[in-house]
């Protein structure tokens, strides 16, 4: 009974929170530009590439872009707790 009500609390918080990146001042910005410089330094070499290609595009996300991923979130878990419940 608890982990419903649970389910739409994660639900709601990555919904208004994804609304409050999207409303943002500083919704053009791109928070994590840079973070990415010393993924080469991983042994395997399939592992930096998956890598690479990973930090590369989450590095080059505004917050904006944040912002529709938690409302998508948001809305999928949603609608997955209302129908499993």
């Amino acid at each position: 009974m608890i982990l419903p009500f649970l389910g739409h609390g994660v639900g709601l918080f990555l919904f208004t929170l994804g609304i409050y990146f999207i409303r943002s001042k500083h919704a053009k910005k791109t928070p994590l530009a840079g973070h990415g410089d010393s993924v080469d330094s991983v042994d395997s070499f399939v592992l930096s590439i998956v890598l690479s290609i990973g930090v590369i595009l989450f590095c080059s996300l505004t917050v904006r872009h944040y912002g529709y991923i938690c409302v998508l979130g948001g809305l999928f878990i949603l609608y997955v707790v209302s129908a499993a419940w």
